[in-house]
């Protein structure tokens, strides 16, 4: 089995889901995967968030806690 993985400065994180059993020995050989072999963990789409976001209509309106100051 072959599991993809990334070292984060401390310990070695696993980049997808693996089924092991809880207590199971492992030998872990590390070896750097090849640039072709690197699939990207999570890309996300320009406009993914489109129509989720609402913003108040007195967004730009001054706010009442800063009436002393202006």
């Amino acid at each position: 089995m072959t599991i993809n993985a990334h070292f984060d400065g401390k310990t070695i994180v696993l980049d997808e889901p693996a089924t092991l059993v809880a207590g199971q020995k492992l030998k872990v050989v590390v070896e750097p995967a090849l640039v072709e072999d690197i699939k990207p963990v999570r890309t996300s789409r320009f406009g993914f968030a489109k129509g989720m976001i609402e913003m108040s209509e007195d967004f730009n309106e001054p706010l009442d806690d800063f009436a002393e100051y202006m």
